[in-house]
């Protein structure tokens, strides 16, 4: 099996544009077609349950309040009890004191732990008091924040729901490229797949043949192997529409084979350089032999492993791996 790198471009830019559905971002292909095909559901679904989360933890702080708010009542009727029995026996000694300055000490005693009570009471109740304000002030803020919360999960769903819409184009590439990358798993495990290669260059890069700077390429799959380089460029169209648009569909691959070329060509001596062969796949089938020109073949779904894996051996193990690390292409988180 092949070591695939990276994901489908036009998945990737799916990723980017959906938002969080109960906090998860959609991660895969199968998870984002799954929400279109149940968009009402998910969306009904989502306001009654998390409105039952924010009811959960409402009751919870709620809970949480009535307990502490038991606590701190009964540890203050309970100490209330313990210090006026103290300051008590201090009134009997004033009383029993025998001369006037034990009287006058005991007095003094007296004065100071009437004046202290409340804070003798209460002082030791302080971390739970602080406890129960801050349950009441979250308890509060969930009750005031519900229907925000509620509000924004949907909105969450219904924006993904537009977004996914407006990009019908990226959805239906990526299924297409998804099932590219599908089919080129199955080469021998000595062939690397590097998906959605994005070529950068610190300055525009000059295309003599078609009088035109280049400064970014996007590739939709490059595989890599003992049989050579293979640029390849999935199509979702039917036959007659990639007939139409030859013109702008050669113009695309010619400009990424230019790029490519350029991107490698320093690290590889005069002549040196491994060829790169550049294919458009065809999802909806094409004829036998089909090419736009001698430099761009036409190839379905169905004859690709084939198409690549009965070429020449060029390349050696060593010569793979040096590409690989050339090439820039994101891997998976």
């Amino acid at each position: 099996m092949a070591k695939i790198h990276g994901i489908s471009g036009s998945t990737r830019y799916l990723q980017n544009g959906t938002r969080p559905i109960h906090g998860k971002k959609l991660a895969t292909l199968e998870e984002i077609t799954h929400f279109q095909s149940n968009y009402e559901q998910i969306l009904s679904e989502t306001e009654i349950t998390v409105t039952k989360q924010q009811d959960e933890i409402i009751l919870s702080l709620s809970h949480d309040e009535a307990r502490l708010d038991s606590q701190l009542k009964e540890g203050i009727a309970q100490r209330t009890v313990e210090v006026d029995a103290q300051i008590h026996e201090m009134d009997m000694n004033v009383k029993n004191a025998g001369g006037f300055f034990p009287r006058l000490g005991c007095q003094i005693h007296y004065w100071i732990a009437t004046s202290l009570r409340s804070h003798r009471i209460n002082s030791p109740f302080s971390g739970i008091r602080r406890d129960l304000h801050d349950v009441q002030y979250r308890k509060n803020r969930h009750i005031t924040n519900k229907p925000y919360v509620i509000r924004n999960e949907c909105k969450n769903i219904t924006d993904t729901q537009k977004f996914l819409i407006d990009n019908t184009s990226f959805l239906v590439g990526a299924k297409g490229e998804e099932h590219v990358i599908s089919v080129l798993s199955k080469l021998p495990d000595e062939y690397h797949i590097l998906n959605d290669v994005n070529l950068h260059f610190r300055r525009y890069i000059y295309w003599r043949e078609r009088n035109e700077h280049i400064k970014t390429c996007q590739i939709d799959h490059v595989v890599i192997g003992p049989t050579g380089i293979f640029l390849l460029e999935t199509k979702n169209w039917k036959s007659s529409d990639i007939e139409k648009k030859s013109d702008d569909l050669k113009h695309q691959v010619q400009r990424a084979g230019y790029a490519l070329w350029y991107y490698l060509k320093d690290d590889y001596w005069l002549g040196k350089m491994p060829k790169i062969r550049n294919v458009v796949i065809s999802m909806h089938g094409s004829q036998h032999g089909q090419r736009f020109d001698k430099y761009i073949d036409v190839v379905p779904p169905r004859r690709l492993c084939e198409y690549i894996t009965t070429r020449e051996r060029t390349l050696s193990e060593d010569a793979i791996h040096k590409l690989i690390r050339l090439i820039p292409c994101r891997e998976v988180n």
